[in-house]
């Protein structure tokens, strides 16, 4: 079976903490230095990837927006109708931290509660070579997630930190679900919560950048293959048995209604129209007398013949 995907993803952030470097690091594996001029408006690259588990290919649409203050009213434009999006802050600077804040409460009103979010941690490289540079750890980007995507699964918050930027909640601190020891882990802590969402990267040497997209990229399509279930399941209710093409796509046939044999195709002109003009469509809705009548009526002014 042969599938294939287009998504927009979208990369947010205060000024410097490396956009830029992280998005052509992912799509042209090469580093940006920081020296770039800061990016103006928006810019977007392209990249095609397969997802192993499923052979589904997928167009990755990576949109890079500008972190400036002044570009902020207009960057809401570039990431409408993303399907998913990177927030970035840079690990050595807890401002850019805090800023997150503002992106995430943009996110959520322009384009819902359903879009895949990422939190990424930039310039570990840094921090690798000289520890005490390190602002912002990785537990705060934990508890940051647990408390603004995940507030139901986190019971054992803190009362009164509301934001997501105080210190890490009481599950954390407990030492019963420490992180890892690497002050560079570019992975994830406790799958069965759902926080493989937070990582810390370097565009520099490239740790971790390709496992960022890699698991977007798996969400992508697992939220797309429960669309199509879901979008199957619908039209099984309502009596009606979608056809499979050559790829083992949908690709519209529905049943006559009552013990009548044989199906029909919904084609990409009649989505907007009833089969042959009918005022419903079979198997869709209505009753099976009234389609009667209309085929008679059909045939009648075709000199007796339907179709």
């Amino acid at each position: 079976m042969s599938n294939s995907l287009e998504a927009k993803i979208v990369v947010l952030g205060s000024q410097g903490v490396g956009k830029t470097s992280l998005v052509h690091r992912y799509v042209k594996n090469a580093f940006t230095p920081p020296t770039t001029q800061s990016t103006i408006g928006a810019s977007f690259l392209t990249k095609r990837v397969v997802d192993i588990d499923t052979s589904t290919v997928v167009r990755l649409q990576i949109w890079d927006t500008a972190g400036q203050e002044r570009f902020r009213s207009i960057s809401k434009l570039y990431y409408r109708g993303a399907n998913a999006a990177v927030l970035c802050y840079d690990i050595t600077d807890p401002h850019s931290f805090e800023e997150m804040g503002r992106w995430l409460k943009e996110l959520k009103t322009n384009l819902g509660d359903d879009i895949i979010l990422h939190v990424v941690g930039t310039k570990s490289d840094v921090v690798a070579e000289d520890p005490p540079k390190r602002k912002v750890p990785f537990e705060r980007c934990i508890a940051y997630v647990a408390e603004n995507l995940y507030p139901a699964q986190n019971t054992q918050a803190q009362s009164g930190q509301t934001n997501g930027w105080g210190s890490a909640p009481a599950a954390f601190q407990s030492g019963g679900m420490a992180s890892p020891q690497s002050n560079r882990s570019s992975g994830f802590w406790g799958q069965d919560i759902g926080w493989d969402c937070c990582h810390e990267i370097s565009a520099k040497d490239g740790e971790g950048v390709d496992e960022v997209f890699r698991v977007i990229t798996r969400k992508l399509v697992e939220q797309q293959q429960k669309k199509d279930e879901e979008e199957q399941r619908q039209l099984a209710m309502a009596g009606v048995t979608p056809g499979i093409d050559s790829n083992g796509n949908v690709n519209g046939y529905f049943d006559y209604p009552g013990n009548a044999n044989g199906s029909f195709r919904l084609g990409m002109g009649d989505k907007r129209r009833s089969w042959l003009g009918f005022p419903t469509t079979p198997g869709v809705g209505g009753h099976q007398q009234e389609w009667e009548e209309d085929i008679d009526r059909v045939r009648k002014s075709k000199g007796g013949r339907c179709c």
